[in-house]
């Protein structure tokens, strides 16, 4: 029998083991044990992960998937609790085909993509320009629920870059609505992606977007020599287009315009119902903070 669950308008039908087709045991088990653990109507993490890791499914995934050949992705030398953090890798594959299961664990970082198609899941659709900012808000609001203890080291670091990550790819995603292969398209030269990650076709230059994620920070100026360039992201610091000396790294580099959000992109500022551009809009107001910036064209 399925087990239902709601988020904002969308119904969610989570179908028992019986109705759903496996390919093999790895995903029977998990699948099966997840599901009996699932809480009905409860759309929120509630299973905690180091708990899978010491044996709490009666089973486990790391020897799982080496039983039915499935491809864990491997953990450096340096990883702190590697066991752990290998037994949680271990859940990637089955996720990555069941993505609604992510939302109903605690303690585990996923790569970007399945964070995104389960806020999908959630949404009722896939991304696009229309609505990535809704999945944007989704994933964070997931992120601020899924840790109950403290993270280790590594943990942290792959957060944060998970968190990078997500933000890129949805925005890659919204642009690639309009990418058409040849005035429009992402770039995948290696030789050049360091120019920025997708290009417009003009002349007498063409237009390049450097899409980062929630930092300006030094990668984006890396991204801004000797080009036409936007820089497009959920910009969540607004000092880093108020400082006066980040400004004239911006101008120096060659930036024609940089595009921050004008929706909330973090906790504070929902909860203070403001954005990144506002904020940089109110401090521009004030007189002795002059006027806004422009780019070295004037």
């Amino acid at each position: 029998m399925a087990k239902l669950f709601d988020f904002e308008a969308n119904h969610i039908e989570l179908r028992s083991p019986d109705e759903q087709e496996f390919e093999n045991d790895y995903y029977r088990r998990i699948y099966s044990a997840l599901y009996d653990r699932v809480v009905e109507g409860n759309l929120a993490p509630q299973i905690n992960c180091d708990e899978i890791y010491e044996g709490a499914l009666g089973f486990s995934v790391v020897e799982l998937a080496a039983e039915y050949g499935v491809v864990v992705e491997r953990i450096t030398a340096k990883t702190t609790n590697a066991e752990r953090a290998f037994s949680a890798k271990a859940l990637v594959p089955f996720l990555t085909r069941f993505p609604i299961f992510f939302g109903f664990l605690q303690n585990l970082n996923v790569p970007a993509t399945l964070a995104i198609a389960h806020a999908e899941c959630l949404f009722g659709s896939h991304c696009s320009a229309e609505n990535f900012i809704q999945l944007k808000k989704i994933i964070d609001d997931w992120n601020r629920g899924r840790w109950i203890r403290e993270k280790d080291q590594s943990e942290r670091q792959s957060g944060v870059s998970m968190l990078g990550n997500i933000s890129e790819t949805l925005l890659d995603n919204a642009l690639s609505e309009y990418a058409d292969g040849t005035n429009f398209f992402k770039v995948t030269i290696s030789d050049v992606q360091s120019y920025g990650d997708f290009v417009l076709m003009c002349l007498p230059n063409n237009l390049w977007l450097s899409v980062k994620s929630n930092f300006a920070r030094e990668r984006l100026l890396a991204s801004g020599f000797t080009t036409d360039i936007l820089g497009v992201g959920f910009f969540t610091d607004p000092t880093e287009f108020t400082s006066g000396a980040k400004i004239r790294n911006f101008q120096k580099v060659g930036f024609l315009a940089m595009y921050v959000p004008d929706i909330p992109v973090s906790e504070e500022q929902v909860e203070s119902r403001i954005s990144t551009y506002h904020q940089i809009e109110l401090y521009y107001q004030l007189p002795q903070n002059g006027q806004p910036p422009l780019n070295i064209n004037g």
